[in-house]
């Protein structure tokens, strides 16, 4: 009896232990489908169903978002040109649509349709950022106060309605063109980092002379106006700023010359230029609108134009190499 008891008991730990390895299969199935079906819901099995590769997925997970990707793979699908907007180094994961609308796709028209390598995608990126893809004064908004000297004023960004800095101060007759009842105003601060920069360069050999700082709204209005009724409007764009777009309405904008070098047409080929755009940004000054980049700032090559920003941001767009509309849009406003 003992001995059949004994088997009884052997054979129903066999059974069970072979009852717990079925569960355990069981489970380890049932949870693999289920990681599976969940895996299925995700935006990665979305964007990989629709042939994009697994590179293509990684570097989608570094730029875009969850939601970003939802977007492509239910509205978008696989375009041929989104990837090479992703590898550009300022893309911005909210303008992917603005930058396809730059691209033409064989279904949307079949003669103009270019292939991908025909775009200059980095081109295409800093022109959206920027929004020089819309017209000039078109989809503007009020420029951000709260980021302090930092502000963006330009085509697409104004100044609050009757805005006017508090701290001007005057311009020494010493530091400035006119005379000597004639005022050059500019906000205390970039006042005295002039005076540092004008100490620095006064000590490379050079004398700076401030051109023209603050202008009023008001100011502007004429100025622009004047350009407007005697060479038209597309001149007056290319060369002045609308009321109220202007930054020299800021108070933190200097047209800085050389006293021995007042001529626009001449002072970018001087030495003290040269100084300036080398030098400026140690004094929290930047060129405003460089050579060969009106496409992105809205006017032509200015090398007398300097706009303060503070010391700190100041070097960190001269070092990026970028228009401050570009740093702005990449670093400030994302």
């Amino acid at each position: 009896m003992k001995k059949k008891k004994k088997r009884k008991l052997k054979s129903s730990v066999k059974v069970f232990l072979i009852l717990v390895v079925v569960l355990c299969i069981a489970f380890n199935i049932g949870k693999t489908k289920y990681e599976e079906y969940l895996y299925k819901k995700t935006s990665d099995y979305a964007i990989l169903q629709l042939g994009y590769s697994e590179e293509d997925l990684k570097l989608m997970n570094e730029k875009l978002s969850d939601s970003d990707k939802w977007h492509i793979a239910n509205d978008i699908g696989n375009n041929e040109f989104i990837m090479n907007f992703i590898k550009c180094d300022y893309f911005l994961s909210k303008n992917i649509d603005s930058y396809l609308s730059l691209t033409v796709t064989k279904d949307e028209d079949f003669w103009h349709y270019k292939k991908p390598d025909y775009y200059n995608y980095d081109e295409l990126v800093a022109k959206v950022n920027v929004k020089v893809n819309n017209e000039y004064y078109t989809e503007t908004k009020e420029t951000d106060m709260s980021k302090g000297y930092g502000i963006l004023v330009n085509k697409y960004h104004y100044l609050p309605e009757n805005y006017a800095p508090e701290d001007l101060v005057n311009i020494d007759w010493k530091y400035r063109f006119g005379g000597k009842n004639d005022t050059i105003k500019v906000r205390e601060e970039v006042y005295n980092q002039f005076l540092k920069m004008w100490q620095g360069a006064n000590e490379a050999g050079f004398y700076l002379m401030a051109y023209s700082g603050y202008r009023s709204i008001d100011h502007q209005k004429r100025i622009y106006n004047d350009y407007a009724n005697k060479n038209g409007i597309s001149y007056a764009d290319s060369i002045a700023a609308r009321p109220g777009f202007s930054e020299h309405s800021t108070g933190l904008a200097l047209d800085i010359y050389s006293k021995t070098c007042s001529q626009a047409n001449l002072f970018k080929d001087t030495e003290v230029y040269k100084w300036l755009l080398n030098n400026s940004y140690k004094y929290g000054f930047i060129l405003r609108y460089p050579e060969g980049k009106s496409k992105l700032t809205g006017y032509n090559f200015e090398s007398w134009h300097y706009r303060y920003v503070g010391e700190e941001l100041a070097e960190k767009v001269y070092n990026s190499g970028l228009t401050y509309d570009e740093y702005y849009a990449f670093y400030l406003d994302n």
